[in-house]
């Protein structure tokens, strides 16, 4: 399978997750195959990295989405306020993707700089931390909209604080050092570790009874929003709940993505002769993914939130 046939089957199950949360009465099971896309399309990103002719363009191209689309995220907020309409869009899975894709390149320069290697740990780490400690502090004591905290955090290019925060942006890291590897094995047991943690949050209230330890706000928050569970929610349930993991949070069916990824051939699947066939421009597939993300997201919501409402 090449990644661009991965990159459509991801293309599918994103649009079939958002036509199950944002359009209501939709079978719950579009979300459950919906999840398959964020791991899809962060081992395309890992792929797109690695072949791309111009790494700065890439990155300039996912930073400029991100920023735009946190800027009209941020404008339609304001006129769903305005309007009195319950819900406001605050997805952007540009921002993580351009977080995973430069904390790649971090890594990269570090390694290429073995006598410089700490500095830039700590200089880097010390950068997202105190973005993501601002962050909580703003949502949490200050109470500042979360549409504004997602643009300040997409300027700033936050790795803690994007969509899906550390899981997601690990994961494209996991991606893009591993997809080359014969054997597989560093990517199935990384992959599986990430999973395990959105599992047992899933079943078990991971991340609730860890944050029932913590008797502080602000930390809270920071822990919150670190873990993604500002968009996913914390809860502390006693034992195993299946219901939940099944109407609620269903993050863990990422794991059903692994094998559609262990099927692909790391090939792009561009011949001449095909582009000649389909007679698309390069631009056009370039940039197709950057436009029909938000394009269809808001169309979707358009319907659940005015039309439907």
């Amino acid at each position: 399978m090449s990644v661009t046939t991965l990159k459509r089957i991801a293309l599918f199950t994103m649009v079939l997750n958002y036509v199950g949360a944002l359009i209501p009465g939709m079978p719950v099971v579009f979300q459950w195959l919906g999840k398959l896309s964020a791991p899809l399309f962060f081992y395309c990103m890992a792929w797109s990295l690695e072949k791309t002719s111009d790494k700065k363009a890439y990155f300039k191209r996912l930073y400029i989405a991100s920023v735009s689309l946190a800027a009209f995220n941020l404008l339609m907020s304001i006129v769903a306020q305005k309007t009195g309409l319950v819900t406001a869009v605050t997805t952007n899975v540009f921002a993580t993707l351009f977080a995973s894709a430069f904390l790649v390149d971090v890594i990269e320069y570090a390694n290429r700089h073995p006598k410089r290697k700490l500095r830039i740990w700590c200089t880097y780490l010390f950068y997202q931390v105190a973005i993501a400690g601002v962050w909580a502090g703003l949502y949490e004591v200050v109470e500042v909209p979360y549409a504004v905290l997602n643009f300040g955090s997409a300027v700033l290019g936050s790795a803690l604080t994007c969509e899906g925060a550390l899981m997601y942006v690990l994961m494209g890291v996991l991606f893009y050092f591993t997809k080359e590897d014969k054997s597989k094995k560093r990517m199935v047991l990384g992959y599986l570790g990430i999973f395990l943690v959105f599992f047992m949050n899933s079943a078990f209230g991971l991340w609730g009874r860890i944050f029932s330890l913590v008797g502080h706000d602000v930390l809270v928050a920071l822990m919150e929003i670190m873990t993604g569970l500002v968009l996913w929610g914390a809860s502390f349930r006693p034992m195993f709940d299946l219901s939940h993991m099944f109407h609620n949070d269903f993050q863990w069916m990422m794991i059903f993505a692994l094998p559609l990824v262990l099927a692909c051939n790391g090939r792009l699947g561009y011949s001449k002769k095909k582009r000649k066939r389909e007679k698309l421009s390069p631009q056009f597939r370039k940039y197709f993914y950057y436009v029909f993300y938000p394009a269809h997201v808001y169309v979707l919501w358009f319907i659940g939130a005015v039309l439907i409402k």
